[in-house]
């Protein structure tokens, strides 16, 4: 009996993943979903959660993710100046009911880019890869970031620099990602507090609250990672210098995306740590 072919020998597969990088996502998404059914429809559980499928999950999920956020985005764009084919006119029939639709597409995206993600994690957690799983909970941080649930970015940052911390022999991405997840923990930290600076950092575990962060701990842990991410990118720049490591286009717009990532970080900690304001 002929052996099944791998999923992520599909033509289709590679042409989502490369459609993805190229920032066509719903033609990704489209692609994706198509190599998932296939792989998982009327299948036993065991082969719809084969860890070798973890890829596929993550692109999949990834590719969403940039749908949503582009649907979001274009939502933004027609509430400044709405284009003829989205706007909706003060009054027009159906109006508030079609953008409350496309409220509700892009939620639901965002919910099954979440699964996704989410199931990637832990099938790429089940084979023993941590820094695969690490790049899942920055995904999954990002779009806790995008919905404003600072304490579920906090908690999926949290994961992620643990998991890098816990892997071994990072490459140059990896430590992009990894300090980028440092980074994006300062910040997230710090939007919390900046909305509720009374508030511990909760996330819900099984219907119940489980305290991340505890309040007075929040300020602090934000500068504290700010430093950190500082700390590692001087690091990896001084590395790469001194051994004069010739960086791609790519590579070098990830370094510059890390030093933008940084420098917020250390605005929101300078910011919480700044005297307040004397009454006039």
């Amino acid at each position: 009996m002929a052996e099944t072919p791998s999923p992520l020998s599909d033509p289709r597969y590679r042409a989502g993943v490369r459609l993805r990088r190229g920032g066509r996502f719903e033609a990704a998404a489209n692609l994706l979903a198509e190599v998932l059914t296939l792989a998982t429809e009327g299948a036993p559980d065991e082969r719809q959660l084969d860890p070798a499928l973890a890829p596929l999950y993550y692109e999949y999920g990834v590719a969403l993710v940039g749908v949503a956020r582009e649907a979001a985005a274009a939502e933004e764009d027609a509430e400044a100046a709405p284009s003829p084919k989205r706007r909706r006119l003060a009054g027009e029939a159906g109006g508030e009911e079609d953008a409350d639709d496309d409220d509700e597409e892009n939620a639901d995206d965002a919910a099954v880019a979440w699964q996704l993600v989410d199931q990637a994690r832990c099938l790429f957690l089940e084979a023993g890869d941590r820094a695969a799983a690490a790049r899942c909970a920055e995904q999954l941080a990002g779009l806790a970031v995008d919905q404003r649930k600072w304490a579920d970015a906090v908690a999926e940052f949290s994961l992620g620099v643990e998991f890098y911390d816990a892997a071994a022999d990072l490459d140059i991405e990896d430590r992009v990602h990894h300090l980028s997840c440092v980074a994006g923990l300062a910040a997230a930290l710090g939007a919390h507090f900046a909305e509720s600076p009374a508030a511990d950092v909760a996330v819900n575990v099984d219907g119940r609250p489980e305290v991340v962060v505890a309040a007075a701990e929040v300020a602090d842990r934000c500068a504290a990672h700010a430093r950190d991410a500082e700390r590692g990118l001087n690091a990896l720049l001084g590395e790469l210098a001194a051994a004069r490591a010739t960086l791609d286009a790519a590579r070098k717009r990830d370094l510059c995306a890390l030093a933008v990532e940084v420098s917020h970080a250390k605005e929101v900690a300078t910011g919480l740590a700044a005297p307040a304001p004397a009454p006039g």
